[in-house]
Order: C-alpha cells, then structure tokens, then sequence
C-alpha cells in the first residue's frame, strides 16, 4: 500500500512540473522574467545608468530603476567590437531596462540615435521625451526615441556586416513617447527582427516624421538614385552589397495621438517599406496623414539574399487599425519598387524582379475603421501593385473617395465592408495595367 501511493505521489508530482513547464512556455513574457536576474539602480543621469547597464551586458537580467525620476541623457559613444555607436543610451545585448516611470531627457546635439537597442534587449515601463534635436542628419532613424537597426550607409560589408545591421529578439512596451522634432518615434530598419511593439503611446506632435516606422536597409554602399540602379546590380552580382528588411515584428495595442506632419502618405501613424511577416493589432491614431502606410519601397527585394526572394511582402496582418481623421489617406497599400520600375523606363534597366506584382502579396485588413472629414481629395484607401488582399470587416467613411484601386493589382476581395459615407465608394482604374480580380461583396 504505501509503494503505491508513493508511485501515486510521484504519478502526480510529475503531473504538476508537466502543467507548470506547458504553462511557461505558453507565457513567454512570464518564462522570460523568471530566467532572469532583476537588479536595481540609482542612477542620476544617462551616463550613470549607462554605465550601470553595461556592467550587467550579457547576464540575462532586468535593469531597474530604483526611483522614478526625471534622467537627462546627452550623446554618448559605445564600442561594440571595432564599430563605434553614437546615441544617448545602448541598450546592451541580454539586458531589459525597467525604467520603473522615469522619464528619460534626449538631449541631442549631434547625429546619434536616441535608445538603440541591442540583440536580445528591452525597454520599458517609462517615458522618453526628445528635448534637443541639433546637427542631425536627413534619415528618420536619427534622433528617433527608440532605434532598431543601422541606418542606410552603416551596415557594414558583405564580408562584414555590421553589428547593428540585424538586431533579433526585442522587445518595447509600456512606454510613453514625446517626439516633437522632425524624425520617427520609433525607428525599426535593417534587419531588425523578432521584435514586439506594444503598449505604446505616442504623443501629439506637429514635426514628427512617423509614429512607427520600418524602413529597408543595405550591407556595402548602395544608392537608390534611378541612374544608379543598373550599377547597383552589378556590385550586387560581385556580392558587394545587399539589402536587408525588417521582419516578424507584432505591434499591439498602440495609441497614437495628432501627428500633424503632412507633406504626403509617409507621413504616418505606422509605415512599412520592404518588410515581411508585420503584423498589427489594435492601433489607433487620432489623426496622421495616414494611419498606416505600407510600401514596397525604393528597390523592394531586387537586392535583397535570394533566399529572401519568396518571402517579399508577404505576411501583413493588419487588425483593429483606426484613425479618427485621416488627413491624406485612410490607408495605402502600394507594393511597387517605384525606383527600380523607373529605372527600367529611362535607364534601359532589365529588372531581376517584377517591381509590381505580386507586389504585396497576401495582405489582410480586417475589424479597421477609417475616417476622416470629406476633404476634396482624401481617399479612404489606395491600393497599387498588390496580389490575394482581402479587406473584411471594415468600415471607411467621410472621405472624397472610399476606395481608389488602380495598377497592378491581382486580386482583391472586400468582406462585410461599409464604403457608403463617401462622397465616392471606389474606383478603379489604371494607366499602366488593368487590376484584375477585383470583389466588392
């Protein structure tokens, strides 16, 4: 009697390890903290923390702060092996920082990044205001709140890439983000992957470039110009350069107030160019030009790895985007390599990829709601150089036009969709290729 109920003790113990171990990896963020050490710091300004951070570099740990606080953080420079980053705080490798409600001062005056984060980093629980923003240079990623990535001509070589030209397994939440300067709040490019975006709020603001942005970047020197682009392909096919695209990222539950900006459909609450496998969940922005902008960007995937190739575009999930007042376009989908398709009219350029189709490639938009206030000329959505999108379960209202499809677009279906409140539904028409597969249902 007792060997049995020992084996049925051990019967059940092992029951409870298998339960808790299913639990854990089923809450990832809960495995994530119990793996990891939390320690705490009282630090006065960036520098402090910074240095608090980087003793701590590759331990698997939380970094709190003890005592929420006001930390002012100027440009610093970090080594990370023979490269030099600039910014005013680097998140580094293994390491989350809990700011635990302090706000962190940006005051930059020369071109840096803001936060940049490292493979396998974090940041969270506080606030990041932008309070200097002098010498900076022409991309959104400079002086941006929070970076993942390199910028366009920091990405290192084909025989070595640099380090920030793929930054994997990171995560931003529960921050709050005032950008009143002309540059993104957040500013995802490169390879920055395996990332989560959630949680956040970002402030009103009449100079920011983007909410959100996910921007293509390159390994080697590569230009973008129309007459470079048959050039480009050259150093391309003697691996001299390539590009690189953001990936697998999830955005959830993001607020974003008045971005008041508005030169053109970039000028964004969330834009994407040359990424795959994006999705977002529950977004909503007060006003931007548009709520959400993805495209396919200068050169697309013409340059990119070719194992890269079939996953071009793919992968876009979009559910539960609002905007209250879309003061351009409620939302653009516009899948065609403008530079290289150009480039093939006036350069003679024979393309290693069709720059239009598919194009973005199996989008889906569901549960979103559009609207702005009938100005002459706002469209609810436009959609060029597009293939198999399925728009569900959404409602676009108060534009000019609801819907404006035009070329190079191969298949397209709306579900359960209200177009009514415009003073046009939709449109189609083209001046290059006609759209095929076109359902309004």
């Amino acid at each position: 009697m007792r060997f049995c109920s020992l084996r049925l003790f051990l019967g059940f113990l092992l029951i409870a390890r298998w339960s808790s171990f299913c639990i854990a990896q089923q809450a990832p963020g809960n495995a994530f903290e119990e793996s990891r050490k939390h320690i705490v710091v009282n630090v006065r300004d960036g520098r402090e923390l910074q240095d608090a951070l980087d003793q701590h570099a590759g331990q698997d740990c939380v970094v709190k702060i003890d005592v929420p606080s006001q930390l002012t953080c100027s440009v610093l420079e970090s080594r990370i092996g023979d490269e030099v980053s600039r910014h005013a705080l680097l998140i580094p490798e293994k390491v989350v920082l809990d700011l635990n409600g302090a706000t962190l001062l940006l005051d930059l005056r020369t071109n840096s990044h803001g936060v940049r984060l490292s493979n396998h980093s974090g940041i969270r629980n506080g606030t990041i205001r932008i309070v200097r923003s002098e010498n900076k240079g022409s991309q959104g990623i400079w002086h941006s709140a929070i970076s993942v990535g390199a910028p366009y001509d920091d990405g290192g070589t084909p025989q070595k890439p640099a380090y920030f030209s793929k930054i994997e397994h990171w995560i931003i939440e529960d921050m709050t983000i005032d950008q009143p300067f002309a540059a993104s709040a957040i500013q995802i490019m490169s390879e920055g992957c395996f990332g989560k975006i959630r949680r956040v709020h970002i402030l009103d603001s009449r100079h920011a470039l983007l909410g959100i942005g996910m921007d293509w970047g390159s390994v080697g020197k590569m230009t973008t110009a129309d007459e470079t682009i048959p050039r480009m392909r050259e150093l391309w096919e003697t691996n001299q350069i390539y590009s690189t695209h953001p990936h697998d990222i999830d955005l959830e539950d993001i607020t974003i107030g008045n971005l008041t900006r508005n030169v053109d459909a970039n000028d964004a609450g969330v834009r994407c160019s040359a990424c795959y496998n994006i999705r977002l969940q529950n977004v909503h922005v007060q006003s931007a030009a548009s709520a959400v902008a993805i495209f396919g960007g200068d050169c697309g995937f013409e340059f990119a790895p070719k194992e890269l190739r079939p996953l071009a575009h793919t992968g876009y999930e979009v559910d539960g985007v609002t905007i209250d007042k879309a003061l351009r376009i409620g939302m653009v989908l516009n899948g065609l390599s403008d530079n290289v398709y150009r480039s093939s009219l006036s350069q003679g350029y024979r393309m290693l990829l069709d720059p239009a189709q598919p194009g973005l490639n199996g989008v889906v938009v569901r549960n979103s709601r559009f609207t702005s206030d009938n100005s002459p000329e706002s469209l609810g959505m436009f959609i060029t150089a597009v293939s198999n999108v399925r728009i569900q379960n959404t409602v676009i209202r108060n534009f000019d036009t609801g819907v404006r499809i035009k070329d190079w677009v191969n298949g397209l279906r709306f579900n359960d969709c209200d177009l009514t409140q415009n003073q046009t539904s939709h449109t189609i028409g083209s001046s290059s290729a006609a759209p095929q597969g076109v359902v309004l249902e």
